[in-house]
């Protein structure tokens, strides 16, 4: 199965900080593709119901809302996992 075409079972997205968001909240990565030559790439999650919720109270929602904290030790753990996995 081509994880690539099936728009149902996973969310893509190449927004970096949407992507360290998700991952630092527990989030996993299913996989990562490069999109085009540019570099640019493409992280895949499998979409459940908490991260659609995630990702809609990322882009909409109130920014004292506290599920959109994250500890910094945490956002910067899961940034250098995400560094260290996309230039492997």
């Amino acid at each position: 199965m081509n994880i690539k075409e099936d728009s149902d079972r996973y969310f893509r997205n190449c927004s970096f900080h949407l992507v360290n968001f998700l991952y630092a909240k527990g989030e996993q990565i299913v996989e990562i593709n490069q999109i085009d030559n540019s570099g640019k790439k493409e992280f895949a999650f499998l979409r459940t119901p908490r991260l659609e919720e995630l990702v809609n109270l990322y882009k909409f929602g109130n920014r004292n809302d506290p599920e959109l904290f994250v500890s910094v030790h945490v956002y910067e753990q899961a940034r250098r996992e995400l560094l260290d996995r996309l230039n492997d």
